[in-house]
């Protein structure tokens, strides 16, 4: 099963424009998602290469899980759409990336978007 959430809110007040990481109010509202959602646990965890999804990521899939950061989910259509195809489907995957991406496989996948 797939599990998808989307990134929590980036820092607007940075130098890393390209890549910034998460906000304090990104950081509290992935605090609450995680409590909200404390009775799942995943066996993987993937994200894009973006600071926001993998900040976000730890903080859902907590410190016990490897969290595989992988260029499919950066925003390429095709690539996502290859790479999720790839995934073992029996397993509770968790995946973070941008609104986007989620949007994408949302609409192609069977998932559950944690709010």
């Amino acid at each position: 099963m797939l599990y998808l959430v989307k990134s929590f809110k980036e820092d607007k007040d940075t130098s890393g424009k390209n890549n910034p990481p998460l906000s304090e109010e990104g950081v509290q509202f992935g605090k609450q998602l995680k409590l909200r959602n404390n009775a799942l646990s995943f066996d993987c965890c993937y994200t894009s290469y973006l600071l926001k999804d993998f900040s976000s990521a730890i903080i859902v899939a907590g410190d016990k899980l490897i969290i595989e950061r992988v260029h499919e989910l950066d925003d390429e259509k095709k690539e996502v759409i290859s790479f999720i195809k790839r995934l073992p489907l029996d397993k509770k995957i968790l995946i973070v990336a941008s609104d986007g991406v989620i949007s994408l496989i949302d609409e192609n996948f069977k998932c559950i978007i944690l709010k």
